[in-house]
């Protein structure tokens, strides 16, 4: 797991920018500008399109629809209409209406290319990466240079996990329009996912120049900065992202993170109390706050965060883990309550195999065996976290000089970014202190 979170509004569109819309006053629809005491089609296509800049979509949508109803337009014209109307529903999430008229536009006026970018945006939404891709290509086609159109073909190849051509678009971007900050911190997260750290630290630091309340670029340069082992430098950069953004409670859980990394739990729980009350209903703060509460001496409290953690994602083996540990702490025989959370556990997913350690159904070497799987990056995080749970375990069964050598070792290999890391720590020292 990444040791940060992007925002809500970045997980679902940051990597994304569909094509600013402007009045169209470049287009046949400046014919429509001109002045009258009547309510005319043309003035109602006027009021619609300032309606839809003010984001006043279902009001836009009805002037549309009125103007549409008039028929008194032209192929062009009526095109540009229904491209408009389609904007509108997308930003309502009206996806299938969207598309109904986005396909229109682009059969009455084939060599507009904002239709196709806008519709790239849809098939992005549904998954569908290839048909958005051919309809980028083709408003390249119509407008070569575009740099927004390349950012946007960077994200879908970046969504389908070919990051040299994600790459090599969002560098395209960049040559087109050499200030386009958000073309920057979409290849510094292409960077991420290719682990060039260095990279992808030299793009958010371009981004952050270009544009200075880049909440977002903030957030994720502490991020590489916390997988780079630099906490402090993390700490305020999710602190400068607080300071531009505080609604938003991711930067507020990386913060909380970032914290835990150094055992700073009371200021951890205190980000984790901060995030839950912007989004109460989320699994993964609880999950972090249980966390950070088990090795703070607040094991009941502790409990009951990983308790409601195990209710909003029961198929999740995550809080079921850090639930049995928590449990573990507190000297309770939870046997019944493991294998219930068990049962629900999708066997699917890793850590799953955990649960059947604590189970007894399996032994150490298959956990290790089945974290290895995946590419290569994938199985060192997973190692990572099949030692410490298991360092976890053998220290809390009876075999405490083997437990902590696996959590020393967790210590001298894994990041500080890892969540366990910090786990490993407070295990050991709590070995220490109970010597």
């Amino acid at each position: 797991m990444l040791p940060f979170i992007r925002s809500g509004a970045a997980r679902a569109r940051g990597r994304w920018r569909a094509v600013a819309y402007v009045a169209l006053c470049v287009s046949v629809l400046c014919a429509f500008a001109a002045p009258s005491t009547a309510q005319t089609a043309q003035e109602l296509v006027r009021e619609g399109l300032a309606a839809k800049e003010r984001r006043q979509y279902p009001y836009a949508i009805l002037l549309f629809d009125e103007a549409l109803r008039r028929g008194e337009f032209g192929p062009d014209q009526r095109g540009l209409l229904l491209y408009s109307r389609g904007v509108s529903y997308e930003a309502l999430g009206l996806r299938d209406r969207a598309l109904g008229d986005l396909d229109a536009a682009i059969a009455l006026i084939p060599q507009f290319s904002n239709s196709y970018v806008y519709r790239a945006l849809i098939w992005t939404n549904r998954r569908e990466f290839d048909r958005a891709r051919d309809d980028l290509m083709q408003a390249l086609r119509l407008n070569p240079d575009s740099a927004l159109i390349y950012n946007n073909l960077g994200s879908v190849y970046e969504y389908k996990g070919e990051l040299d051509r994600a790459i090599e678009n969002y560098g395209a971007a960049i040559r087109l329009d050499p200030a386009y900050a958000q073309a920057f911190y979409n290849r510094a997260h292409a960077f991420i996912a290719r682990q060039d750290y260095q990279a992808a630290m030299a793009d958010y630091d371009r981004a952050i120049d270009l544009q200075q309340e880049f909440a977002e670029a903030y957030s994720n340069r502490g991020g590489v900065y916390l997988l780079q082992g630099n906490a402090e430098r993390a700490i305020a950069d999710f602190g400068e992202a607080i300071r531009l953004r505080d609604s938003d409670p991711s930067f507020w859980t990386n913060r909380a993170n970032a914290y835990l990394a150094l055992r700073r739990y009371k200021e951890a729980i205190s980000d984790f109390d901060r995030a839950l009350e912007i989004d109460p209903g989320s699994a993964g703060i609880y999950l972090g706050r249980g966390r950070a509460r088990i090795y703070s001496d607040e094991i009941s409290a502790a409990v009951e965060d990983l308790q409601t953690a195990v209710r909003l994602r029961p198929s999740n083996p995550y809080p079921a883990i850090w639930l049995h540990i928590a449990r573990v702490h507190q000297g309770y025989a939870d046997r019944q309550e493991l294998e219930a959370n068990t049962a629900r556990v999708r066997r699917d997913q890793w850590p799953s195999a955990v649960l059947d350690l604590y189970l007894g159904n399996v032994d150490t070497g298959r956990v290790r065996q089945l974290a290895e799987e995946g590419n290569a990056p994938q199985s060192a995080m997973r190692l990572c976290e099949a030692d410490f749970y298991i360092g976890e375990f053998l220290t809390h069964n009876g075999k405490t000089p083997d437990g902590r050598l696996i959590l020393q070792n967790v210590m001298a290999k894994c990041r500080l970014a890892d969540v366990v890391f910090s786990a490993a720590s407070a295990e050991l020292s709590q070995m220490i202190q109970t010597k």
